[in-house]
Order: C-alpha cells, then sequence, then structure tokens
C-alpha cells in the first residue's frame, strides 16, 4: 500500500514539473503585446515611405519640356526644349530625343528625332546616306532621295538631304556645334493629311531648341 502511495505521489510531482516546464517555455515563447505594436509600427511606417518613394518614382519624365540629350559616350551633352506643337515620344532617351505632332486621323504624325554625335561632318553624312539607302531598298514599292544641300539659318550652316517612299516624306538634316559635336535630325511625315514638311522650319527648330 505504501509503495502505491510513493508511486502516485512520484506521478503527482512529475506532472507539477512538467506543468511549469511548459509554462516557462510558453513565457519565453511569448512577444510581449508592446513589441508587437512596436514592430507594426515599424511595417506601417516603412510601407508608407515606400509607398511615397514609389510615387516620386513614377513621376512623368520631361514633363516641362525639357530633356538632356548626350554623345553616345556621355562625354558631352546638350539640353533641348520641346518644340511648341509637339509632344515627347515613347522612343526618346538620353541618346536621341524624340518628338512627335499627331495629324488629324490620330494615327498620321510628324516624328522628329534628334542625336549629338561626335563623328565629322563627312561620317555623319554619309552615315545618313547609308541608313536612308537601306531604308529604300527595303521598300518593295521602291522611292527616292535627293542629293546633299546646305543652308545657312542664322549664324549656322545646315546641310540636308530629303527622301521619299510610300507613305513617308523626309528629311536628314545636320549641323555643326560649337562643341565640336554634330547635331543630326531626322524629320518625318508619316501616314497621310499631314502639314508638309518645310526646310525652313526645320531649321528654325534646330536653332532654337538646342541649348548648348
Amino acid at each position: 500500500m505504501k509503495k502505491l502511495i510513493i508511486i502516485g505521489l512520484i506521478a503527482v510531482a512529475s506532472m507539477v514539473f512538467t506543468g511549469c516546464g511548459d509554462k516557462k517555455n510558453e513565457d519565453k515563447n511569448a512577444v510581449p503585446d508592446q513589441v508587437e505594436d512596436s514592430v507594426t509600427d515599424d511595417t506601417d511606417t516603412e510601407d508608407i515611405t515606400d509607398t511615397a518613394n514609389g510615387s516620386a518614382d513614377t513621376d512623368t519624365p520631361n514633363e516641362d519640356g525639357i530633356s538632356t540629350l548626350c554623345t553616345d559616350d556621355k562625354s558631352i551633352s546638350v539640353t533641348v526644349t520641346r518644340p511648341e506643337g509637339f509632344d515627347d515620344s515613347e522612343y526618346s532617351s538620353e541618346h536621341q530625343v524624340a518628338f512627335q505632332r499627331l495629324g488629324a486621323d490620330g494615327t498620321s504624325s510628324t516624328q522628329l528625332n534628334l542625336r549629338l554625335m561626335t563623328e565629322d561632318e563627312n561620317t555623319v553624312m554619309t552615315t545618313a546616306q547609308q541608313e536612308v539607302e537601306y531604308l529604300l531598298s527595303a521598300n518593295s514599292d521602291g522611292g527616292a532621295a535627293g542629293e546633299v544641300q546646305t543652308q545657312a539659318a542664322g549664324e549656322k550652316q545646315f546641310s540636308y538631304f530629303t527622301y521619299s517612299l510610300e507613305g513617308i516624306e523626309g528629311y536628314r538634316i545636320w549641323t555643326a556645334l560649337d562643341n565640336g559635336c554634330i547635331l543630326s535630325c531626322t524629320a518625318e511625315n508619316i501616314g497621310s493629311g499631314l502639314e508638309p514638311l518645310a526646310l525652313e522650319s526645320l531649321t528654325q527648330i534646330l536653332s532654337t531648341v538646342v541649348q548648348e
């Protein structure tokens, strides 16, 4: 009988100590309410900060109409102001600033693409001619390109030639800048029902929108 009582006491004691151990483990694993609140507050603060930063990163670029145009090696840059009546093009970048003006049908457009080149003028001319020749050769309906000519506008001398093929009327124009670079422009009417490109208007745009 005594043995049974002793065994019973041992069993009860064992259960008591086990319960105490579980309680201690629960206390160790428990996170104080104030710590949870602090973590939650910090997380909320980070979310708000991230949201604010995200909003800043998604601001529309060049919404003031001013872009930076760089040479391919980024050694030289100029500031370009969006011409009146044109919008920024989605194809614009720091190496090629592009503008567009939609026609009345909403699909035809006048495109201006400006590049800043470090090559000499003869190389710029040859590159432009080769690009247009490739464009014409790829067109099954043929096309034509004019001879290189020059036109003075203010203090600058512009070189240019025209070309045309089905659905496209184009100019290639370039001029030397005071910083030693060549400003090259591709101007194209793509589609129908557009105001014809005019050399005088194009040279005026190039003379006024670029700030060295």
